[in-house]
């Protein structure tokens, strides 16, 4: 029920963001949304993530120098000898309670609702973040190696769940978060350049922890994207 109330506030929270381009159509006559299509590519030293996404974006404030879009995402995620840790907010915020699930080549996709906004100097220069909001990630089932105090056991994990942005340690499932600088070279392209952290996030079948079948990793994404954008 808790964590029900928490996505509820969350989507709340969506639905207010994206009304605000329509408050400021009436309140400034502000123009249309930009209709745009991303292509974006990760790496760190254990993994990588492909991404394709669409979203509109709408320009804020006398200049619309100030941009607040949100979209549909697309990622795809691939890793290599990754340890995930208790997840629950109880587990993940103390190290005394936390176990681990080892996935040797952890694999999994999300397609979520992504909300982000940002900032252009001189038309040309781009600041900005987005993040994963509500969505679902899924993949199939992987060996494991599950570890609790020292003791290791065999055991098969899965990361089909709901992803939610719930803030820091509440976050469920995959959830990736894009921090760039981008470079218009057009109206119609433009390149992104910044890190991203993403946690990915696996299930047992079974409680090998009392009270806990979540285990969270994460990675601090190196992040390259392309925009084409559609018109308004």
């Amino acid at each position: 029920m808790a964590v029900m109330k928490k996505i509820l506030t969350v989507t709340i929270g969506i639905l207010f963001c994206m009304s605000l381009p329509v408050q400021n159509t009436y309140a400034q006559d502000a123009p249309n949304p930009t209709h745009n299509i991303e292509l974006s590519l990760g790496m760190t030293s254990n993994g990588q993530l492909g991404g394709l996404g669409y979203w509109q974006e709408w320009g804020l404030g006398k200049t619309g120098a100030w941009k607040l879009g949100y979209g549909v995402r697309f990622t795809g995620y691939f890793g290599k000898d990754v340890t995930h840790i208790s997840a629950p907010p109880e587990f993940y915020t103390d190290e005394t309670m936390q176990d681990s699930v080892f996935v040797a080549s952890p694999q999994m996709s999300n397609i979520a609702l992504y909300i982000g906004a940002g900032y252009v100097i001189k038309e040309k220069f781009e600041l900005g973040f987005n993040i994963d909001a509500l969505g679902y990630t899924f993949g199939g089932d992987k060996d494991a190696t599950f570890t609790s105090e020292g003791n290791e056991t065999a055991t098969t994990v899965n990361p089909g769940s709901i992803t939610a942005l719930l803030l820091g340690p509440n976050d469920i499932g995959m959830v990736r978060s894009d921090f760039f600088a981008g470079y218009k070279f057009s109206d119609t392209w433009k390149v992104r350049l910044g890190l991203g952290p993403l946690f990915t996030e696996y299930r047992t079948d079974t409680e090998l922890q009392t009270g806990n079948t979540r285990y969270r990793g994460a990675s601090m994404m190196i992040l390259a994207s392309v925009t084409y954008t559609l018109g308004s």
